[in-house]
């Protein structure tokens, strides 16, 4: 791979993000590193924060390295209307934290209606697409009264394996309410190119959205609840 001239320093870590996993980053192209802030307060651009690191948020995830590699986390937010909100060559993440080991863990806190997503880059040897969002799986969520999250191999169909499970008892895996491509493709996105697979039972749904792509995940934590996150 390339190697690609650092658009940012690391001389001053966010937190939770080792030196090592930060110059990762810069050399494949991110913006920038995660804010990862440790609790809800203002952040710099006088917003309120609404992803951090901590359990005292109303709906919270647990972040695990089920790996045999390192891993680093990337969860980024996804405003109403951003089409580049997962460029992590454009937009920053929100938390961007180092998993050095099998069993690494980390709580994250979210509020409500907040919408995002998840990936992680593995054993510094994951890099970005041509267009720039992560060549790997990734796990989408939105909070809120309609809290739903899924699993998604769009951008990637051999990407590394994830398993998500609600607190209400929902699982989201490679083959279970995920978005997968159609037969013979190993990338996609656009409109009739992919479905959403293994979505039912207890708390999963499944339906379309107004463009007639489908849409759905597990559901079952409206306004607050648990995820467990496991990376393999």
């Amino acid at each position: 791979m390339a190697t690609i001239t650092n658009q940012f320093s690391c001389a001053t870590l966010a937190p939770g993000l080792t030196a090592g996993d930060c110059n990762y980053m810069a050399a494949i192209g991110m913006l920038a590193q995660g804010a990862n802030l440790m609790s809800e307060n203002i952040t710099a651009d006088n917003t309120n924060a609404d992803i951090w690191i901590g359990l005292d948020g109303p709906n919270t995830f647990t972040f695990v390295n089920g790996a045999t590699v390192p891993i680093i986390l990337i969860i980024w937010y996804r405003a109403l209307g951003d089409d580049q909100a997962s460029f992590m060559n454009a937009r920053p993440p929100r938390i961007s934290y180092s998993l050095p080991t099998r069993g690494s863990a980390v709580e994250i806190s979210l509020a409500n209606d907040v919408p995002g997503a998840w990936s992680a880059l593995y054993d510094h040897t994951t890099p970005l697409t041509t267009y720039g969002q992560i060549d790997n799986t990734i796990g989408e969520f939105s909070t809120g009264e309609f809290a739903t999250v899924d699993v998604s191999r769009l951008v990637n169909m051999s990407g590394n394996p994830m398993t998500v499970r609600v607190s209400s008892g929902c699982v989201a895996d490679m083959d279970r309410c995920v978005y997968a491509c159609d037969t013979g493709t190993t990338s996609c996105g656009g409109p009739g190119t992919y479905n959403l697979l293994g979505c039912g039972g207890k708390n999963a749904v499944q339906s379309v959205d107004k463009d007639g792509n489908p849409s759905g995940g597990c559901q079952g934590w409206s306004n607050g609840g648990h995820v467990d996150v496991i990376m393999t």
